[in-house]
């Protein structure tokens, strides 16, 4: 019974790591119950497997929770690998550190400690777990502070080294106990070995949650550049409409007196095409697009403005918009990186084939986005990242990856595709609950 308490104990360490780091696929209870049966399934088959060796264990587990994880959560799928490996590397060093402390505070063979004969496995068993709950709690607590969207060489690098971590941590378990033969001493050595070796492996993946972390810096600085620039090119459009409208009012008094004047000598058709004009122009003031959002109105308003000055057919749709649960900085970034792109995209075509297709509704919980535009030039990925064709090539790729951090951070979803010259762009951002 304990044995069953303490391998739904893993599982569950497992999965709340997963739910912490990665994207549910699903949401609200059926969230919690499907989680909850995966922690089951998977407790079972380590229960009732009929494998002895631990290396085919170890494989045959990590290959199931990886599945497992892959089918319930998103992320690339070499993020997925390492939370995979890195759990298990968690359970084996606890097993091992654990193991060998007793052996030498007994001063007893280890495999009398991990034998089902002694009362020792019970103490074995919560001193090897409260060192796994530390050591989940630590790497969880690290991992949350950064992004995961690096190049995905070094999350193949990680993978493989965590990898290496396991083969040798399953190694030491292998040989531990022949070579021990009685000597408690030999523990004593093993538990040191194996400290020194769990602190490398953290020092190693501090490091690499540093770049994880630079390029989360990179990231954030070139999302608020982009937003300085968008905020500017707001800012100088709601100017150039104040100052339209100054000099509307400040002429009014002059339009009236003409407007009177040509109703006095009986020209109505002349006064009524006046005030016409006159409409026209403060129409013009106003802004083009109200989708009921104080944050999206004047970017889509810009956007506007700019496929006015730049001859590109507007094709929107755009539902009322409700708040949704996502910061307004990031709003403005996902906004102004998504139809900014579009429009560079347009300007490299003749201007007959020109155009953005806008369409926003809410479906379900989310507030949809869905953008397409056409485009001309080859466009390449590398490491599952977009390649730039803008000149500056120092921020090569961080345009997509601001957005996808942006929409991940607060649970949406971000998709693009590209054919027939069609580049197609869909966020999904979750909406900010009424009440009932």
């Amino acid at each position: 019974m304990l044995e069953c308490a303490f391998i739904l104990f893993e599982s569950t360490l497992l999965y709340w790591m997963a739910n912490h780091l990665l994207n549910c696929k699903f949401t609200g209870k059926k969230k919690t119950a499907i989680i909850v049966s995966a922690v089951v399934a998977e407790s079972s088959i380590v229960k009732f497997c009929i494998l002895h060796t631990l290396t085919h264990r170890v494989l045959l587990f990590a290959t199931v929770s990886l599945a497992i994880i892959h089918i319930l959560f998103r992320k690339h799928f070499l993020i997925k690998i390492f939370l995979v490996l890195l759990s298990y590397y968690i359970f084996l060093i606890s097993d091992i550190i654990a193991g060998n402390l007793m052996s030498v505070i007994y001063n007893v063979n280890i495999e009398y400690v991990i034998s089902g004969a002694s009362n020792l496995l019970t103490i074995f068993s919560i001193l090897s777990k409260t060192i796994t709950l530390l050591l989940f709690l630590l790497y969880v607590r690290f991992f949350k502070r950064i992004s995961f969207y690096i190049p995905v060489k070094y999350w193949v690098i990680m993978d493989l080294i965590v990898g290496s971590f396991i083969v040798i941590i399953d190694f030491f378990m292998s040989i531990n106990a022949s070579l021990q033969n009685g000597d408690s001493f030999y523990s004593a050595r093993i538990v040191r070995i194996s400290t020194g070796f769990l602190m490398m492996s953290i020092l190693t993946i501090y490091l690499f949650g540093e770049i994880c972390f630079f390029y989360q810096k990179e990231q954030q600085r070139y999302a608020l550049e982009l937003n300085n620039k968008a905020l500017e090119q707001q800012v100088t459009f709601q100017e150039a409409s104040a100052s339209h409208l100054r000099k509307i009012r400040h002429d009014i008094q002059n339009n009236l007196i003409n407007i009177a004047f040509l109703m006095q000598e009986n020209h109505i058709e002349e006064s009524i095409q006046y005030i016409n004009a006159i409409t026209s122009t403060l129409e013009m003031t106003k802004s083009a697009i109200y989708c009921g959002n104080k944050y999206i109105d004047p970017i889509l308003n810009h956007i506007t403005m700019l496929c006015k000055k730049n001859h590109i057919d507007m094709r929107f749709t755009i539902d009322e918009t409700p708040e949704v649960s996502v910061a307004p900085i990031d709003l403005s970034a996902i906004f102004s990186n998504v139809l900014n792109n579009a429009i560079d995209a347009n300007l490299t075509l003749n201007e007959a084939d020109r155009y953005i297709s806008l369409r926003m509704f809410c479906y379900k919980n989310y507030l949809s986005v869905i953008v397409k535009n056409p485009y001309a030039h080859t466009i390449n990925e590398k490491d599952g990242f977009l390649i730039t064709n803008k000149k500056d090539k120092s921020y090569h790729g961080y345009g997509v990856k601001s957005i996808r951090s942006s929409v991940d951070r607060y649970g949406g979803i971000f998709k693009y595709s590209y054919k027939d010259n069609v580049f197609t762009v869909m966020v999904m951002l979750p909406i900010i609950p009424g009440p009932d």
